[in-house]
């Protein structure tokens, strides 16, 4: 235990906590909350802290789970993995692999812990298919008083409904199950498609393939757009695009045309262009499951911000986010990523009770970012977009709560599990302020 800097991934957020803990078992982590609760100190926990919000501030003392990363069981008959909640992703969809299993949909990155993935509502891309959140079977959860609660659908079900897109704001999460599904490998389809033909197409693609995805290069004419279905096909299909993937040579050349385009914003439309052209061709490829959907390592530093919004809706916020750049004064230097989400019936996840589509708006540079988003939120706002929690967004309280049915019976679990308010941070106190 002892105090240092923490950072959010992009490094725009540091905190310099009183001191830092690094829990072994839930005896040590209930011991923290009482003492806190004694001392009236906040307790945050901090997983990779791959965060653009501000859901990770720590405003006193931080709580690490370097030591509780740990599968504890995996359940390959019933097909349950069960994990402490340090787990990060990359781990745990190895883990699986060995058994024979996997998740049936997970994020575009993966090196999260299991805990803030699932707090944060993060998803991965399927039309048919909901966030992993809506997988989980058992969370142990220990609240702000320092007591340990099991919840299930049967036990606690609405605190455990709660609990799968917890916000970091109802307890300490000391284990998850999870449901998975047999090993599956998928089959990549990359095609370069005429925007306006893209988006005309945009139900299609969604309807008839299990999983898919499009990046748009701001200023250039052409969506790439990503498909994903389940194959028996031989593995293979690399080439030299799979190879800077995987060996993360294309992050670092990626990353040295951004700073040429911070450095020269004229030549940033021409920048896009030729990046398309060379590195997006037409592939296809077969790997297993998490190794397709899967962005490769060495991602550029950059800004992110994501809505939700009703999938009826996509075409045309589509459209209008593209004409919104071509219109700006700024520059998008990072690809715009669009996903598809099934619904689901958790409280606080962007997609609870519609089909959802997410539109990323991104760019890798400050001097953009700002008016880059204020003008994106101010778009989505046409479409009753909700926020990722994760990612940057400034909406109000008011208005989070005019988009989430379940917001005030939400609040209510947060206040009982938490009445001295030891998990509070700036997050929570714009999210669900005293009131």
């Amino acid at each position: 235990m002892s105090a240092e800097k923490i950072r959010n991934w992009d490094g725009t957020q540091s905190w310099t906590p009183e001191a830092i803990h690094h829990p072994q078992n839930e005896e040590q982590i209930v011991e923290l909350i009482r003492r806190a609760r004694d001392t009236k100190k906040r307790v945050k926990v901090v997983g990779e802290a791959l965060s653009w919000s501000d859901i990770i501030d720590v405003p006193t003392t931080a709580m690490r789970f370097d030591k509780m990363a740990s599968i504890l069981e995996v359940d390959q008959d019933r097909r349950r993995i069960c994990l402490q909640p340090g787990a990060r992703l990359n781990y745990v969809n190895e883990v699986l692999a060995q058994h024979g299993l996997a998740f049936d949909n997970f994020g575009s990155i993966i090196l999260q812990t299991a805990a803030g993935y699932t707090a944060t509502g993060t998803h991965g891309t399927g039309g048919r298919t909901p966030i992993l959140s809506t997988r989980i079977e058992k969370i142990r959860l220990i609240d702000g008083l320092g007591k340990i609660r099991e919840l299930n659908a049967d036990h606690e079900p609405d605190l455990f409904s709660a609990a799968r897109v917890n916000l970091g704001c109802l307890g300490v999460v000391s284990e998850i199950t999870f449901s998975c599904i047999d090993a599956f490998d998928i089959e990549e389809r990359l095609e370069l498609v005429d925007f306006d033909t893209a988006l005309a197409d945009l139900d299609n693609t969604v309807n008839t393939n299990e999983y898919c995805k499009l990046w748009w290069l701001a200023y250039t004419d052409k969506i790439q757009v990503y498909t994903f279905n389940r194959t028996t096909r031989s593995r293979g299909g690399f080439g030299f695009t799979g190879f800077m993937d995987r060996s993360g040579l294309s992050g670092i050349l990626f990353t040295g045309l951004m700073g040429l385009g911070r450095a020269v914003p004229p030549v940033i439309p021409l920048l896009n262009n030729t990046v398309q052209k060379l590195h997006f061709h037409p592939r296809r490829r077969v790997d297993r499951s998490d190794r397709v959907i899967k962005v490769s390592s060495g991602i550029p530093i950059h800004q992110e911000a994501e809505y939700a919004i009703p999938i009826e809706h996509a075409a045309e916020a589509i459209d209008r986010t593209r004409m919104m750049v071509l219109k700006a004064d700024y520059r998008v230097n990072f690809p715009m990523e669009v996903r598809f989400v099934a619904a689901d019936d958790i409280p606080m996840s962007p997609a609870s009770g519609r089909d959802s589509c997410y539109i990323g708006a991104y760019v890798a540079g400050l001097k953009w970012a700002s008016a880059y988003f204020a003008e994106f939120e101010e778009l989505m706002r046409d479409y009753q977009g909700r926020p990722h929690w994760a990612k940057s967004f400034t909406r109000s309280w008011e208005e989070l709560r005019n988009l989430y049915p379940a917001y005030d019976s939400f609040n209510q679990l947060r206040q009982s599990c938490d009445p001295q308010g030891l998990f509070r941070n700036r997050f929570v106190d714009r999210v669900f302020p005293d009131r």
